[in-house]
């Protein structure tokens, strides 16, 4: 099965076992009783399975499930989750303060879960596209040297050739590119409007320059291109790196909230936890 297949599927049994759940809660509001009870536990049994996906990566060396039948585990209940969401909120949106709360809350953890599930297919197929995988640590590292390289490289062009037309074109234009990470927005969409900007800044400089200035341009091109490629991978690893301190924040403190939640309204009702 492909994974677009697969993912149909993961949401099309989420959706069948939600259906489940909606014409269970349907009888029971029937025979009189009330359905909220049983769909909020259910909800909250699913973000408590949810949560132990965070859980099982802190401690991989245990002998159990491995966390990649876990992730699978994890995709179907979230689907399921949202739908029983959905229905333990009768489809409305809830107007009490601690509802609504809880309620914005679960959103932000449902969508930044299925934005998780997105990059971790796509972006690890275009770092592999892209070339050679950097480990994300050393990026700084290599991001350093290359500016060290291009750093000497402009000088030594004035040396080499008697000419200040590179070292000129290197500080108006390339010295501050140099220094960080740049382009974000334009690496995790693939727009490259920076690379082409660039190259046609190459290309109006090698007009004017002499067969060892352009072997000189042609070296710190070389040096922008790796840079450019450092830097869609800064990118896209930055971004599998830190979305989950967005979703596993939300997560623990929707399942906070939803605690409380219980609590209160089996305090208001009588019912028995």
């Amino acid at each position: 099965m492909t994974l677009n297949s697969r993912m149909v599927w993961r949401f099309l049994i989420a959706v069948f076992l939600a259906a489940v759940v909606y014409a269970i809660s349907e009888t029971l509001e029937v025979r009189l009783w009330e359905p909220a009870f049983v769909t909020g536990w259910v909800l909250l049994a699913g973000m408590l399975i949810l949560t132990l996906l965070n859980v099982r990566k802190k401690v991989p060396f245990l002998p159990v499930v491995p966390v990649r039948f876990w992730l699978q585990f994890h995709i179907y209940i979230g689907w399921l989750t949202v739908g029983v969401f959905l229905i333990h909120l009768d489809f409305s949106i809830p107007n009490g303060a601690l509802e609504l709360t809880i309620a914005v809350l679960f959103v932000v953890v449902a969508l930044s879960g299925i934005f998780g599930i997105f990059i971790s297919r796509s972006f690890a197929k275009r770092l592999t596209r892209r070339g050679e995988e950097l480990i994300y640590e050393r990026i700084p590292m290599f991001r350093h040297q290359l500016r060290e390289a291009a750093d000497d490289l402009a000088a030594f062009s004035v040396e080499k050739t008697g000419s200040t037309t590179i070292a000129e074109f290197y500080m108006d234009t390339l010295q501050v590119w140099f220094r960080g990470p740049r382009d974000y927005i334009e690496h995790l969409f693939e727009l490259n409007g920076r690379i082409f900007q660039l190259e046609r800044a190459f290309d109006d400089v090698s007009r004017y320059l002499n067969d060892d200035e352009k072997e000189q341009l042609g070296e710190l091109r070389a040096l922008v291109r790796k840079k450019y490629d450092l830097d869609y991978s800064d990118a896209l690893q930055r971004t599998l790196k830190y979305w989950l301190f967005v979703h596993i924040p939300a997560t623990y403190a929707l399942l906070v909230f939803a605690v409380v939640h219980v609590v209160l309204v089996h305090a208001f009702t009588g019912a028995v936890l």
